[in-house]
């Protein structure tokens, strides 16, 4: 997956974190490739949920600052998310076999979802894009 233009909300604190969480997508997926895939791939994915975690307690910052009016909205969707990736979690520590093309297409395909369809909402919200 390629960081492109279209995911910039305006918002450089939210952008940067958007970028990072790209290429922990990346390092997901390339995980598949290395002769450790299930210690590497456990450690990735740990790291992934705590940095998601962060970003979006730090997203959720700038939307209060802000006053965005779908700030309530916007923690529900953040909060799905964390519990389907605990969920995912579960399963793999329970031998729930997820492929890694099947867990980096689910993870990508809602990241893309989200910031195309609520993170760009708080750029428009400012008036940044």
């Amino acid at each position: 997956m390629k960081w492109q233009s279209s995911f910039s909300t305006g918002i450089k604190k939210i952008d940067e974190e958007h970028k990072i969480l790209v290429e922990m997508l990346n390092k997901l997926e390339s995980s598949m490739y290395s002769d450790k895939k299930d210690k590497v791939l456990a450690l990735v994915l740990r790291n992934l949920v705590d940095y998601v975690k962060f970003h979006f307690k730090s997203e959720e910052e700038v939307m209060e600052k802000i006053g965005f009016p779908e700030l309530q909205r916007h923690r529900k969707l953040h909060k799905n998310l964390v519990h389907e990736v605990a969920t995912i979690l579960l399963d793999l520590k329970h031998g729930r076999a997820w492929s890694v093309p099947e867990l980096v297409g689910f993870l990508q395909h809602w990241l893309m979802d989200h910031i195309l369809g609520e993170d760009l909402k708080i750029g428009q919200y400012l008036g940044v894009i």
